[in-house]
């Protein structure tokens, strides 16, 4: 009888065939992965661009930087002062920074919806997402929405990874992490506007937007505690403004020495790792570090602390 030969794979063939298979799927992920966050990383760092060209465009227009937010609180308050300056004549309104250069970042259409002279939560249009206002690398991108109630009115808002970090606080100079400046103060305040001869520490020395991703969910160095956990993460929320108070490394406890990626609890915090990106009064755009000291990254904030910051920061 003729002998028919077989051919093919014998198990111990087959398992190294898919053995070496995981191996190049094993080192090929981590490269894939890394491409992905280098572009999501330059698509942030463009979104800060198109902020930082857009705060530019509106103090060239109307001779002063967008306040960090509006209320009724204090004497400059709408329709007073900062009212006329703004166009608001209505009294009780709420805003974040962000209805004043939806104009300037080509969201026309957007603006027009929007009132000044209604508070942010009667508006319609903070359901939608604008693309400029959120971080690609960010868990959740764009289907993220704050939802609460203001002032009586139930609010679903979109989300917004971007928000003026304009002081820092005095507790850090009361706990000795930071030396004693003669102004706390950023340039996107509450209630105020500065014009760029009034920052006195110099406009490519003063950031004036930085990351605070991931809200409203509650991130603390990398990790989910609550989702949720935060209320005040929309892009047109009246408090999406904060401060540097400076945690633990672990964000469970403030003061602390660290001022990044630690807690996105109304802190620096990104998606990005070693640091956050950052958008300065000129227009510029810079990835700080995490590793900074902190003495020296509250200088990066004040807008007339007197403060000597080195070139290569």
């Amino acid at each position: 009888m003729k002998r028919i030969e077989r051919y093919g794979f014998t198990l111990i063939e087959l398992l190294v065939v898919i053995a070496i298979i995981a191996v190049l799927i094993g080192l090929l992920l981590p490269a894939v992965q890394k491409v992905r966050e280098s572009a999501a990383r330059t698509q942030c760092q463009n979104n800060l661009k198109q902020i930082g060209l857009a705060m530019q465009n509106f103090q060239s227009t109307t001779g002063y930087f967008p306040p960090g937010a509006v209320d009724p609180g204090g004497a400059s308050s709408p329709p007073n002062a900062l009212g006329k300056k703004l166009g608001i004549t209505a009294n009780g309104v709420y805003h974040s920074w962000t209805p004043f250069v939806l104009d300037y970042i080509e969201q026309g259409a957007m603006a027009k919806q929007y009132s000044i002279n209604a508070s942010w939560e009667k508006q319609a249009i903070i359901a939608s997402p604008v693309k400029t206002f959120f971080c690609p690398s960010t868990p959740g991108g764009a289907a993220r929405l704050t939802n609460k109630t203001v002032r009586g009115t139930a609010i679903s808002a979109a989300p917004g990874d971007y928000a003026p970090n304009n002081a820092y606080s005095g507790a850090l100079e009361s706990k000795g992490y930071v030396d004693i400046a003669v102004n706390q103060d950023g340039v996107l305040e509450v209630n105020k506007v500065w014009s760029i001869p009034e920052i006195r520490d110099g406009t490519s020395n003063t950031s004036v937007i930085a990351e605070d991703a991931g809200r409203p969910d509650r991130w603390q160095a990398g990790k989910l505690i609550t989702a949720n956990g935060q209320t005040d993460g929309s892009w047109a929320d009246r408090d999406n403004e904060y401060i540097t108070h400076g945690f633990t490394a672990d964000g469970n406890t403030t003061p602390g020495p660290c001022h990044t990626n630690c807690t996105n609890n109304n802190e620096v915090y990104s998606f990005h790792t070693g640091g956050a990106n950052h958008v300065f009064a000129d227009g510029s755009v810079h990835f700080i570090q995490a590793s900074m000291d902190i003495r020296l990254f509250v200088k990066l904030l004040t807008r007339s602390g007197n403060d000597i910051v080195p070139n290569d920061f």
